[in-house]
């Protein structure tokens, strides 16, 4: 029954086929082009007001940190314009094992923000664009390449010195570019309310929205503590971490710090595929992963980050059931850039 409920949802739709190539035209080259200028660091106010200090998810979970506070007129760090953040990431996970299955991503985004109805409550509107490039078996036969692209839309507000919100709806083409399914158009998102109990200790609840067959909804609850200004507890599901600073502020250059990390991560995707007899059908991965970083940062400027991880429970699965594997674990590495 499941097979046929896939069938009848995979007509075919020229419109998705024309529409995924103008998107990589509109999101490509606008994010590279942009003049950007910082977001605000993970900050607490002097006064110890409540504001969002949310936890860095991949997608399609929480993204980039920031924080919001009622006082000044805009949040610290954040220069006047629309234009605020461009982020580059390159991912590899090493080919393992006797299926041999490795994956090559990399992935450009640009953050642009509008207020709404204030800079104090900014809308945060990021385009991306990933490709992922698959070196694996033949058999079951993998498409060589996976492409996202996708637009993220973010609002961020206080509501009262104590409570706040940050939500989230991404909605995107997810696919091998070879077929014009309507399953390559997914809408992920999320909703979390943030409880500041005192400066240092924040609550987080709330809910993240996957958009996939076996995992649809996942919670996105936990604390974000902070015992001192050089260590941070960010224990929040589906992606805990724990960062300390290694250095004091401006030891290597001005305003310059370096943290180390350790996290987890929940990975992987859904796309909709052409397999080699011509037949549509759904691809989905998904993995657990250990990651181990180090960041530099510097307001206003270029941070870079690096992180080895280790990845396991990993599975291929079709929408058709039709040559589902599970990789063995593999290593992981990523490298990136934002300004």
């Amino acid at each position: 029954m499941r097979r046929d409920a896939n069938a009848r949802r995979r007509r075919a739709n020229p419109a998705v086929r024309r529409l995924a190539p103008l998107l990589i035209l509109l999101v490509w080259p606008t994010s590279l082009a942009a003049q950007m200028v910082r977001l605000p660091p993970p900050t607490m106010t002097a006064s110890g007001r409540g504001g969002i200090e949310a936890v860095s998810y991949d997608t399609p979970l929480l993204a980039e940190t920031a924080s919001v506070t009622p006082e000044p007129a805009m949040p610290p760090g954040t220069r006047p314009g629309m234009f605020q953040k461009l982020i580059l990431d390159g991912t590899w996970l090493m080919p393992s094992g006797g299926d041999d299955f490795g994956v090559s991503s990399l992935e450009a985004k640009a953050v642009f923000a509008l207020p709404c109805p204030a800079r104090t409550s900014p809308l945060l509107i990021t385009p991306g664009f990933a490709v992922h490039y698959l070196d694996g078996p033949t058999t079951p036969d993998l498409p060589p390449r996976l492409y996202d692209a996708t637009t993220q839309f973010r609002w961020l507000a206080e509501l009262s010195p104590r409570w706040a919100v940050d939500l989230m709806v991404k909605p995107g083409i997810y696919s091998d570019f070879e077929q014009g399914t309507d399953d390559a158009f997914r809408i992920t998102g999320y909703g979390v309310a943030v409880l500041t109990c005192n400066p240092r200790f924040k609550l987080a609840l709330g809910a993240a929205y996957l958009d996939q067959a076996d995992l649809s909804v996942v919670p996105a609850v936990g604390i974000i503590w902070t015992p001192r200004d050089d260590l941070k507890f960010e224990l929040i599901m589906p992606r805990p971490r724990i960062a300390a600073r290694i250095d004091r502020p401006g030891a290597w250059a001005k305003d310059v710090e370096t943290w180390v990390y350790i996290a987890g991560e929940l990975g992987g995707g859904t796309w909709a595929i052409e397999r080699a007899a011509g037949a549509t059908d759904e691809l989905r991965y998904t993995d657990y992963r250990v990651l181990l970083g180090l960041q530099r940062k510097r307001p206003y400027g270029l941070d870079t980050r690096l992180e080895v991880g280790y990845v396991f429970g990993r599975e291929v699965e079709f929408g058709s059931g039709q040559g589902d594997f599970d990789p063995d674990g593999t290593l992981l590495l990523r490298g990136g850039v934002t300004y």
